[in-house]
């Protein structure tokens, strides 16, 4: 999943008809979103410019989508540009010691910039990213001294991280190897500009990323898997080996040692005793995305609807924020809130998780689009003999009806096929060349038992199946009838377990 994208999205969402891309939008317009109470937060955090510049890439991307925030995002442009005008960077100014935190989040303040300036064209965003990664980000790589070896205790951390100590000469973060996200800022300024020194940045970082140990050094899922991400789409940019077996062996890492039974993530590697994490969940999915585009490997885009239905789905409060939950394994399978609204981060990375899973669930191959998940909006489908444009009619996984109308056809007497895949199931349809035309498609999921994680679990299609510990004698519901349920501090802590070994808990 590349976070920053230019151009115009291949599939519009349909924000009337899906209730949840639309509680995201609301939530991100809302009064402690407005640009000066972000700018006095994130100017006085120890985390300088991560609120601003995540709101900054989440605006833009919506507003890619079409989105009504293209008007907030221009004006929380403006402020972090007269922000970086005295140093190029925010928060203090760096002497001896490098802040891991202020890299960190310096990747999300040059990757937001960068994306409102594909929305815009606004050259000052882009050039104002450049300075931040040659001020600040790539002086401190280049140092070569980040203490990769640092021990860390068993427990400790909050959901926002802290500089916990200073070790050769960083200050590290208890969100270990966050430094990491520096890599939201180097791989598509590197791809935009084509320069070689930012190049030879990313395969460093990648040649080091291959001998680390995540699960003995307790790394952060959020760091690891924006680490695999950002490398998987830089292999499939440039075609480097290395960087594809680095992030699918960090993948398979976090699929054994950091996945939770609704796929979800571990905050931190060997800590079940924490929280999920919904940045983190928004990685996986975009590892998972564009590891299928690299090997063709159908058992990522199962992941990817799983993570979407299953892990985004349950992290989403009914308002649109995201809270971090209780992490659900075979030893303890069950799922509570733990945070109603991390909006420093969650709720706002959250959303970029909404969009990548609309538009990346279809890709054209060949002749036909393939379609691998299902919401409500429409294809726009560049082909050989022009541009087709192919509504979605979906309630999916409420519904498991699909139609499609051609909206739009190029003048041909050739038809457009569409192939629905999703988990075992594999329907085609094909669409003459004329406007009004229709197919409607029912798709029949059997329920499905497999060992997941160390349990036993359900699914029917993607989702999977729980129970009410408060109603253990009730049939099993899909998660994602219980998804949303936690609104705000007032609401509701619903309890849910799973089905654990063929007994319930």
């Amino acid at each position: 999943m590349v976070d920053v994208r230019s151009g115009t999205p291949a599939f519009v969402s349909a924000l009337e008809e899906d209730h949840a891309l639309r509680a995201s939008v609301q939530r991100l317009l809302r009064d402690d979103y407005e640009v000066a109470d972000v700018m006095r937060s994130t100017l006085e955090s120890d985390w300088p410019g991560d609120l601003a510049g995540r709101l900054l890439l989440s605006l833009s991307r919506y507003a890619r989508a079409g989105m009504p925030t293209l008007e907030r995002a221009t004006q929380l442009n403006e402020a972090m540009l007269d922000a970086l005008v005295p140093r190029g960077y925010l928060g203090p100014e760096v002497g001896e010691i490098s802040d891991e935190q202020q890299v960190a989040c310096h990747g999300w303040v040059a990757a937001g910039l960068l994306q409102f300036f594909h929305v815009t064209g606004d050259e000052r965003s882009r050039r104002a990213a450049f300075r931040v990664i040659d001020a600040l980000i790539a002086p401190a790589l280049r140092r070569r001294d980040y203490p990769w070896a640092r021990i860390v205790p068993t427990y400790g951390g909050a959901p926002s991280g802290t500089a916990t100590e200073v070790i050769d000469g960083w200050a590290v973060s208890s969100d270990v190897w966050c430094v990491l996200l520096s890599l939201n800022a180097l791989v598509p300024a590197a791809l935009l500009s084509g320069r070689s020194d930012l190049a030879d940045l990313i395969v460093e970082l990648t040649q080091t990323v291959s001998t680390l140990d995540v699960v003995a050094h307790r790394a952060q899922l959020h760091a690891v898997l924006a680490a695999a991400r950002n490398l998987a789409d830089w292999s499939v940019a440039t075609g480097d080996a290395q960087a594809a077996d680095v992030a699918a062996v960090l993948y398979e890492t976090y699929a054994r040692q950091g996945r939770t039974l609704n796929h979800a993530t571990f905050n931190w590697f060997g800590r079940p005793d924490s929280w999920t994490e919904p940045c983190a969940i928004v990685d996986s999915i975009g590892v998972a995305g564009s590891l299928h585009e690299l090997t063709g490997d159908g058992r990522y885009r199962v992941d990817a609807a799983r993570i979407a239905h299953n892990g985004l789905s349950f992290a989403e409060r009914l308002d649109g924020s995201f809270g971090l939950d209780t992490i659900a394994t075979a030893s303890d399978p069950i799922l509570a809130a733990v945070e109603p609204d991390a909006h420093w981060c969650c709720t706002i990375r959250g959303a970029i998780g909404l969009l990548e899973s609309r538009e990346t669930a279809a890709r054209l191959r060949g002749e036909a689009l393939v379609v691998t998940d299902l919401y409500p909006g429409t294809h726009v489908v560049h082909t050989d003999v022009g541009v087709w444009r192919i509504r979605q009619e979906t309630c999916y996984p409420a519904d498991t009806t699909v139609g499609f109308t051609v909206v739009d056809a190029p003048e041909t007497t050739g038809e457009f096929m569409i192939e629905i895949a999703v988990e075992d199931v594999v329907r085609t349809v094909t669409l003459p060349a004329r406007i009004g035309a229709t197919a409607v498609v029912e798709l029949v999921f059997a329920p499905h038992r497999e060992h997941f994680a160390g349990a036993d679990v359900e699914r029917v299609g993607p989702v999977l199946w729980v129970r009410d510990a408060h109603d253990p004698d009730a049939p099993p519901r899909p998660l994602t009838d219980f998804a949303g349920t936690f609104p705000g501090v007032a609401g509701p802590r619903l309890i849910v377990t799973l089905d654990v070994d063929g007994r319930r808990r």
